[in-house]
């Protein structure tokens, strides 16, 4: 049996995974002065327009405070497609989150914020960081900061001093159900304006070994959940067996 905790935490070499597709490297509408104009243009986050409901995994199980669990694409059959990190533009450090089809992943844990316990309801504010972080990170938790490569808000984890000359962005992360079943999208409201967005998937080149998660106004990722302990064995990057 090969449990999910032995896999590659992050990409040291991204010949051995899926290949991206090269797209353009600049699109001026996500420049950081726009990127904050454009939150005030979502106006469709369920979680201000319909009455939370219970966050469920690929199981129908709820989504429990401080479990851990898989984020894959919304497929018929999702057993691989997860999230990991890598170092991006001049970076040192994999801090930058990338979804990747061809990996498990790491898991990521919802914490609710203030609490200790809980059930994740939808539109609730969220921490969420993953359960393992290169050394040099200062914090496994996810947060939006402005590349100043792409000037696009992109996801990823450490602290401030992992981001010298490079803005932060203060903020709260949350589920959106999104159709039928156990479906969601992650989005994201800013601390200084309560406005929000959705996380996208954005690639630049096989080189980076994945898709960067980003804060988009058109095409958001849908997602599902799958409880890391359910998962028996993997191979390849895929589940095979789970509970």
């Amino acid at each position: 049996m090969e449990a999910w905790s032995s896999l590659p935490l992050y990409i040291t070499d991204p010949s051995k995974v899926m290949k991206a597709p090269k797209h353009i490297t600049m699109n001026s509408l996500f420049s950081l002065t726009l990127s904050f104009l454009l939150f005030t243009f979502i106006t469709n986050i369920p979680s201000n327009n319909a009455a939370p409901s219970q966050v469920i995994d690929t199981n129908g199980k709820p989504l429990i405070h401080g479990n851990q669990y898989f984020i894959f694409p919304a497929t018929h059959n999702p057993s691989t497609g997860g999230l990991t990190l890598n170092e991006i533009s001049d970076s040192e450090c994999p801090l930058t989150v990338l979804q990747n089809n061809a990996i498990l992943g790491i898991p990521v844990k919802f914490t609710i914020p203030e609490s200790t316990t809980g059930n994740i309801l939808t539109g609730t504010d969220l921490d969420i960081e993953f359960t393992e972080k290169p050394n040099c990170a200062a914090s496994s938790k996810w947060l939006l900061f402005v590349d100043n490569t792409t000037q696009l808000n992109c996801v990823g984890i450490g602290g401030p001093g992992n981001y010298h000359g490079v803005e932060t962005i203060g903020g709260k992360f949350l589920i959106a159900k999104h159709g039928s079943g156990g479906v969601y999208r992650i989005g994201f409201c800013l601390d200084s304006t309560g406005d929000c967005g959705y996380l996208g998937r954005k690639e630049f080149g096989s080189e980076e070994g994945g898709a960067r998660l980003v804060l988009t106004v058109t095409d958001a990722y849908s997602v599902v959940f799958v409880d890391a302990a359910s998962v028996i064995s993997v191979a390849g990057g895929e589940i095979i067996n789970m509970l």
